[in-house]
């Protein structure tokens, strides 16, 4: 496919078989770790879906289902292959991720080696992007599968484009197309890559015709084709553009349809600017002290001479990136990537709670890698002794962020380890605490989950989870009346929040209150629709047990069935379906 490289080179392999043994150092020890309680469930531990393994049926309904907020079939796909591979062993599921992050650094390297010519600058590249510890959570995090997964589509994408540049036609486009397409049902955020396409197509492809400096006279630099113009490479995009509206309205579609989208009223549109251009410059920050990295960053007021000052930085990187776009091509192509493609997530359209996460950064961080193997390169290695320094120094570099990505990977061994690292770097972190009840409660830690919950609920007073969870844990301890209002005031606070239904028509049950129970478990259903999550599954097993106690033993039987038809392996719907049946023959 690319003749003029050639990946048996002597160099290319040394290099590959060096990335490969440095993201197996960092990442090994995750194959002992655990599943954590922080979406881990949601995708695979407590999906049923997932867990249906991959049948017709199941790969079928991956297309139709958005419960996680988002719609990534290919994703959900995965998940449901390393479930039939490897169960709940997450050693397993952790061992996929770490292999396709494997995967895209030696894709990243073979792309920036081949269109540059390149090896060393590559190689660094790759490097960093290998183990820098903010993608950590990319590849340690089981939920994040659909980062890693779609970031291989995306620099496949890439391979596939310089194919066809090389000799555009429509068969070589349909590889970039289909590819594109992939990228997309793995995660939403590959909708800027079409910008990032016409970025590659000034540097280092240079389609567009303009004559910039090339200060390194070893390196090629350019694949050029006889339609440069700018209009044509725009136009050349058109089919990949009209896949990323479809993909920007399914997300929408599915993020609406559990309601995470925050509302202006909630957060509003001067507090989102605010967050998005402080984040620009945290994330930069982060790229060079990476020692307060957390799994979850909540909002909080940020001063307004922090906001202008990042600004300012921002305005004047953007300013050195037009004024030197000759000199210096792939800065203004690695800044305005890292500024471009940080856009879908950077919380102007806010979903979920976090103001910015590490996860985030996995591909626009590839951006600014570029700029600093390149800019080292050709600002630093002026002669063969500044030469000999710096390459000791970015080996060091490298070596020193091994090592803290390492200590970072340790934090993802289970829920707790997880949070209480979390705490360490923002003790208001609500979340953290919320999660961290939510294990002590699992532990059979009552009054510590209590306590948890409490100073949760002491930041953020209006967070309906820790509210729901606290319940769980008054009615296990026998304060019922406690957990009752509990229940009622995560209600109150998200009508939507499908946990808090169902476990209130649980307690409405065990009261034989069966007709307020029919209600709320009828609403948990409607708000789980259609996913494969195991409350939808016990949420209509016990509809059908609070409708069998009213009577009505057809109604019971149709919810049974229905929880059969979303987890066929369900002891307990078999069970209770077969019971009602044989009294309902009985009777007739």
């Amino acid at each position: 496919m690319f003749d003029k490289f050639d990946i048996r080179q002597k160099h290319s392999i040394i290099v590959v078989l060096m990335l490969i043994i440095l993201t197996l150092g960092v990442y090994w020890p995750v194959q002992d770790y655990e599943f954590v309680n922080f979406d881990d469930n949601l995708y695979v531990a407590d999906n049923y879906l997932t867990q249906s393994g991959l049948t017709y049926q199941g790969i079928i309904k991956t297309f139709t289902d958005v419960h996680t907020g988002h719609w990534h079939p290919l994703t959900i796909l995965s998940h449901m292959l390393d479930w039939q591979l490897f169960g709940d062993n997450a050693g397993g599921h952790h061992w996929t991720s770490v292999i396709i992050h494997i995967l895209n650094t030696i894709l990243l390297f073979i792309f920036f080696r081949y269109v540059t010519g390149a090896i060393w600058k590559s190689a660094f590249l790759a490097a960093l992007f290998a183990i820098h510890p903010l993608n950590v959570e990319s590849v340690a995090w089981i939920a994040e599968r659909k980062n890693v997964l779609s970031t291989f589509f995306w620099i496949l994408t890439m391979l596939f484009y310089v194919w066809y540049v090389k000799q555009p036609n429509w068969k070589r486009y349909l590889s970039v197309f289909f590819s594109f397409a992939l990228g997309l049902m793995s995660k939403p955020m590959l909708v800027t890559l079409p910008f990032v396409l016409l970025l590659l197509d000034y540097w280092p492809l240079n389609r567009m015709g303009i004559n910039f400096q090339n200060n390194d006279q070893n390196v090629t630099t350019s694949i050029v084709t006889d339609k440069s113009r700018i209009f044509f490479l725009v136009l050349e995009k058109i089919p990949l553009l009209v896949l990323t509206i479809i993909s920007i309205c399914l997300t929408f579609y599915a993020a609406q349809s559990i309601n995470t989208v925050a509302s202006g009223d909630i957060l509003p549109l001067t507090a989102r600017i605010s967050n998005a251009i402080f984040s620009y410059a945290v994330y930069i920050k982060k790229l060079f002290w990476s020692f307060d990295l957390a799994v979850f960053y909540p909002h909080a007021y940020i001063p307004i001479w922090q906001v202008s000052v990042a600004a300012l930085l921002l305005v004047v990187i953007t300013i050195l990136a037009i004024r030197y776009y000759r000199k210096y091509p792939y800065l203004i192509v690695g800044w305005f990537w890292y500024v471009g493609t940080l856009v879908p997530v950077i919380g102007i359209v806010q979903v979920g709670g976090q103001s910015m996460a590490d996860r985030y950064a996995y591909i626009p961080f590839i951006g600014l890698f570029t700029i600093i193997s390149w800019g080292v390169s050709q600002n630093l290695f002026k002669t063969k002794y500044a030469k000999m320094i710096t390459s000791s120094v970015c080996i060091f570099f490298i070596i020193m962020l091994s090592f803290i990505a390492y200590n970072q990977v340790k934090v993802w061994n289970n829920t707790a380890t997880l949070f209480k690292s979390a705490l360490k770097s923002n003790p208001n972190n609500y979340l953290a605490y919320k999660a961290l009840g939510l294990d002590a409660a699992d532990r059979g830690d009552n009054e510590l989950a209590l306590l948890y919950y409490s100073m949760s609920l002491k930041i953020k007073p209006d967070f309906d989870q820790a509210y729901n969870d606290a319940g769980l844990v008054l009615v296990k301890m026998g304060r019922r009346y406690e957990a009752l209002k509990s229940f009622k005031k995560a209600i109150q606070i998200n009508k939507f929040s499908a946990e808090a239904h169902y476990n209130l028509g649980l307690f409405l049950m065990q009261e034989n209150n069966f007709d307020r129970a029919v209600s709320h478990f009828s609403k948990a259903i409607e708000i789980k629709k259609n996913s494969g999550s195991g409350l939808l599954v016990y949420a209509h097993i016990n509809l059908g047990v609070a409708f069998e106690r009213r009577g009505d033993t057809q109604k019971a039987l149709e919810h049974f069935q229905e929880a059969l038809r979303y987890n066929p392996h369900s002891a307990e719907a078999k069970r209770n379906y077969d019971i009602v049946r044989a009294m309902q023959k009985k009777l007739d």
